[in-house]
């Protein structure tokens, strides 16, 4: 599980300000800079550098700008990974066990810092745009830094916002993440981002 841990933290959700941008990276732009809010369902499908699939999940997200984050896995099986803005929480059902960092400690060195709008992405990112693919325009993201998780990030956009996204990491294998009944700006509620131990589950303090 930590896989999709890290994915999640990869993935959520980059600002970009670039001064000049072709229509996929327009795209990203405006949907990014103008979202408040999100809620939406995915499928994740790992595959391996060999094109084998192995893992496969899904669950719902919820957004509210800035800081907050909450990615419930229902499949394969039960986890959720939660930003209140101060700190990350991830709580394995199965194995009866939450951590929580502090969320500075968490994306500090992170691509996932943008989260928070500390700086631009071009800062962290070169920025490629890319051919479209049938009804979606790409924009790609390749670190500027050489250790991080992943080599590179594609954003797949139509003109309802942000339909896909492609990571591949340093191991050969690629994350595909489709999102499906995406709701921009409608109502979140704040205590949708508080995170509490249930009973019994193991607490491990990872600051």
């Amino acid at each position: 599980m930590k896989h999709l841990t890290r994915v999640v933290l990869v993935l959520i959700l980059f600002v970009a300000q670039s001064a000049w941008a072709g229509r996929g990276q327009e795209r990203l732009d405006f949907f990014f800079q103008n979202v408040v809010t999100l809620k939406a369902d995915f499928s994740q499908l790992v595959t391996d550098e060999g094109g084998e699939v192995v893992q496969e999940a899904s669950g719902t997200m919820k957004l509210l700008r800035p800081g907050r984050f909450r990615w419930d896995y229902d499949t394969p099986f039960k986890q959720t990974i939660v930003s209140d803005g101060q700190f990350l929480w991830v709580y394995d059902e199965e194995l009866a066990q939450a951590t929580v960092k502090e969320i500075g400690a968490a994306l500090g060195a992170t691509p996932i810092m943008l989260l928070s709008e500390i700086r631009p992405v071009e800062e962290d990112f070169t920025i490629i745009e890319e051919t479209a693919e049938g009804d979606l325009d790409w924009v790609e993201l390749v670190p500027k830094m050489k250790d991080t998780d992943f080599r590179r990030i594609r954003f797949g956009l139509d003109s309802e916002g942000m339909k896909q996204m492609v990571l591949f990491d340093q191991f050969g294998q690629k994350t595909v993440i489709t999102f499906a009944d995406m709701k921009v700006n409608e109502e979140v509620a704040p205590s949708s981002f508080r995170f509490e131990v249930p009973p019994g589950v193991d607490l491990i303090n990872a600051q």
